[in-house]
């Protein structure tokens, strides 16, 4: 009689099947390790394991897609755009409007004043979503704008938040100079990293009259494992927000996220 044997498992792959695209994936998994401030291509060698002939040419292919980049002068290698983009289409997918509506409205409730919603979109901040107040006197905003996260409440915030320092920080005061067409005044890298190390020691940010004439804001960051930051802002005419209502609105605007932020999120903790 024959005797039927038990089929066999198969056995797990120990290497992958496609050696080239896993070794451009390690490197990304080594920027992303290495963070804002970027890590040298010898570095980069070290931690891989590979030939620095090797990595440079992976390098050059992720830099061809905007996956990493390379940037003047220090010449460190960074994640690239093309990483914010997917992760900011991922994010779309999450309806990050929809989950905060309820803290929005009620923050906006509470102040009376415009809020706002966003995230970092390259050097700009994405306005996401905004609740208005119902007041005859209001601020003027649209959803999709972008501004200069080095002179905006939730930019700063968000920067703060993600650890951002040395020459990424200065990176993003930069780009305050490029002539947008739109109000506002550059931000020199002494400045904005006076600024980082406040709103990371008190955990708020402000802006007064930096974005907008006439125009003042506060914003808190909120975290969340393996993804990124998001803020929430408020914004008024100067006349309502002064130092002292700053101060007052920024507690509540933490107060508020702490309780009602959707599950996942946290308020950037204190520096």
């Amino acid at each position: 009689m024959t005797s039927i044997s038990e089929p066999s498992e198969s056995p797990e792959p120990t290497a992958s099947p496609v050696g080239s695209v896993d070794k451009a994936l390690i490197l990304l998994e080594i920027l992303a390790e290495a963070g804002p401030e970027g890590i040298t291509l010898r570095d980069v060698a070290q931690a891989s394991g590979l030939n620095k002939a090797s990595v440079h040419r992976l390098l050059r292919a992720l830099m061809h897609r905007d996956f990493a980049e390379q940037v003047a002068p220090d010449q460190r290698y960074r994640l690239g755009g093309s990483i914010a983009l997917l992760a900011g289409q991922f994010e779309r997918g999450e309806n990050l409007p929809m989950l905060f509506a309820p803290a929005l409205a009620a923050i906006s409730h509470r102040t009376q004043e415009l809020v706002h919603l966003g995230r970092l979109d390259g050097a700009n901040v994405l306005y996401l979503d905004k609740v208005e107040p119902e007041r005859t006197v209001r601020v003027w905003s649209s959803i999709g704008k972008r501004a200069p996260a080095a002179r905006t409440a939730m930019g700063r915030a968000m920067l703060a938040a993600d650890g951002v320092r040395g020459n990424s920080l200065t990176a993003y005061a930069e780009a305050t100079a490029v002539d947008t067409g739109e109000p506002g005044q550059v931000v020199e890298p002494a400045r904005l990293t006076e600024v980082i190390t406040e709103t990371q020691r008190r955990g708020w940010s402000s802006e007064v009259e930096e974005n907008e004439q006439g125009i003042a804001c506060v914003g808190v960051a909120l975290v969340r494992p393996g993804g990124r930051s998001v803020a929430v802002s408020v914004t008024g005419p100067i006349e309502r927000m002064g130092s002292r209502r700053r101060t007052e609105v920024a507690e509540l605007l933490r107060a508020e996220l702490s309780g009602l932020a959707p599950t996942g999120f946290e308020v950037a903790p204190l520096g």
